[in-house]
């Protein structure tokens, strides 16, 4: 009878459009018709999400193809960023999350990410001039430019391939996320709480670094260069692990720590 290669050469079988494919040829197809199938329905739930999240006026909805595209285009510099000193936690994949998309420079007065919202990619510079506020469970920040905010409280994850600055205060609030920032990192006032991890891949400049818990990650290297603060969360303001009350008091005070308790002598 010949070979299945023979076979697929026959004048007959092709000009009746018949396609004679080998079984493993077959399997090929089915998985990438799988993956098709897979696909679609992770982008129909995505856009789902989007309509159904608060928008934000200056950017678009997007789809997951799009963001891992972006992605792509940076892998070399996620490749590097956890060769270095600074323990860093970055999952690409995880980056990949239903998204608004704002193509190029942002300039507001203030940003708030809610809860249960969306991803937000800017592939451009962000500008700030007051509060950025990611609440608790809200979608993940990145910013393919760089990022300067006056204040930024996060109980989320942020991820900065640019440059970082924050002129008052930059407060973390999340065991299981962090922020991440891949250029350089000016902060005015590093506050950690719950072991927020702070990992600023390039140069960092920190005026003060204050570890509510006296155990965040990568603080002890910040430290060479800035000791850490032994001023503490106003009491007025609230339980230092109240995210919502810090964001609250930085609507209308530009410090929210005092003097630390004074150590008696031993």
């Amino acid at each position: 009878m010949g070979s299945f290669k023979d076979l697929s050469k026959l004048r007959g079988l092709a000009d009746a459009g018949l396609v004679v494919r080998s079984v493993g040829e077959q399997e090929q197809a089915r998985r990438a018709a799988e993956q098709q199938r897979r696909q679609a329905a992770a982008e129909a739930r995505a856009a789902e999400v989007v309509a159904g999240a608060p928008q934000y006026p200056w950017a678009r909805p997007g789809t997951l193809a799009e963001v891992r595209a972006m992605l792509a285009e940076h892998a070399m510099a996620f490749t590097l960023a956890d060769r270095g000193e600074v323990e860093v936690v970055l999952d690409v994949e995880a980056l990949v999350s239903p998204p608004q998309i704002a193509e190029g420079d942002v300039a507001i007065e203030e940003l708030r990410l809610p809860s249960e919202g969306t991803a937000l990619y800017v592939r451009g510079d962000l500008t700030v001039t007051g509060r950025i506020v990611q609440r608790l469970r809200a979608g993940t920040l990145v910013v393919f430019g760089s990022l300067r905010a006056h204040h930024l409280v996060t109980t989320g994850q942020i991820v900065v391939l640019g440059d970082l600055e924050v002129t008052g205060t930059l407060y973390g609030n999340c065991t299981n996320h962090a922020t991440t920032v891949l250029g350089a990192a000016r902060v005015g006032t590093l506050l950690s709480a719950r072991s927020h991890l702070f990992s600023f891949v390039g140069p960092r400049v920190i005026g003060e670094l204050v570890d509510v818990d006296q155990r965040a990650p990568n603080f002890d290297l910040y430290a060479q260069a800035t000791p850490r603060s032994t001023r503490t969360i106003d009491p007025v303001i609230g339980d230092a692990h109240d995210e919502a009350a810090i964001a609250s008091a930085f609507a209308t005070r530009d410090d929210v720590l005092v003097p630390g308790a004074a150590t008696a002598p031993t």
